[in-house]
């Protein structure tokens, strides 16, 4: 339902080509609002599906966000804490499957990428069910089984599975921080996603140190020309839109107590 009022949807597509559509069955005196409907309606999603314009709207949430890279070993960190960003439950009478969604998947191997670096130093883990009709089991649980098959002790490997988004997260993981007495940590999640995940932890007092998780899609054919559109970007774009649309919410709900450029 959610869907229906985000820019870059099928359904909010499926809108804007409906009410099109009834324009074009009424008189002649809405012909300018016609041609001007569904030409700003196809030009929008086509710019929205190319690698141009799904680059553009991603920058206006990732400006100074970059995986950390250099001198990690230097970083006096108590922990690193891991978002998830979604997963799936798959499975038929008998059996389930729990997968990670392409978010968490790059965020887990930002996670582990540290962890060699950063060997001796725990993970916090973070996430619930996010959505109870495609999801059974907790996005963190997911998350532990991935790293636990990479090699990472389970020792190290500290559970949040209760929350449901990017607030609830925050406010747990404090509880966690205070209860541990953990004051510097590396804060991982998605490129996109760091923007509100960082205002709404310093809201509540949580100062981490960002490392994003950078992922990109590569295609078996590879399109140079940068206005070809391509679901793949068109999927980026709505993902900045829904980012932007969050963040907005976050302030309305006062999540976020951080003055910036969306003001």
């Amino acid at each position: 339902m959610y869907d229906l009022l985000l820019p870059g949807s099928l359904p909010f597509l499926l809108i804007l080509i409906l009410i099109g559509v009834i324009l074009l069955y009424t008189g002649p005196k809405l012909h300018a609002a016609k041609r001007i409907w569904l030409t700003s309606t196809l030009c929008a999603y086509w710019l929205m599906s190319t690698h141009f314009g799904a680059t553009y709207l991603e920058s206006l949430l990732n400006r100074d966000f970059t995986s950390i890279t250099a001198n990690i070993e230097t970083i006096d960190a108590d922990a690193i804490v891991v978002l998830s960003g979604g997963g799936h439950t798959l499975g038929n009478n008998r059996n389930t499957i729990n997968i990670a969604s392409t978010h968490t998947v790059y965020r887990i191997l930002e996670a582990y990428r540290l962890h060699k670096k950063l060997p001796k130093v725990p993970i916090i883990l973070s996430g619930g069910i996010g959505d109870s009709l495609t999801l059974s089991t907790p996005e963190s649980e997911i998350m532990r089984k991935e790293l636990l098959e990479l090699g990472v002790k389970d020792s190290l490997l500290l559970m949040e599975p209760d929350s449901q988004n990017t607030y609830e997260q925050a406010i747990n993981i404090a509880k966690i921080m205070t209860h541990l007495e953990i004051k510097q940590f590396i804060l991982v999640t998605s490129h996109t996603h760091m923007k509100r995940a960082l205002h709404t932890f310093q809201t509540q007092g949580l100062y981490g140190v960002p490392s994003a998780a950078f992922h990109t899609e590569n295609p078996a054919r590879r399109i140079t020309w940068s206005l070809y559109p391509t679901k793949t970007d068109l999927d980026r774009s709505q993902n900045v839109i829904r980012e932007i649309a969050a963040y907005l919410y976050y302030k309305q709900q006062g999540w976020i107590a951080i003055s910036d450029d969306f003001d």
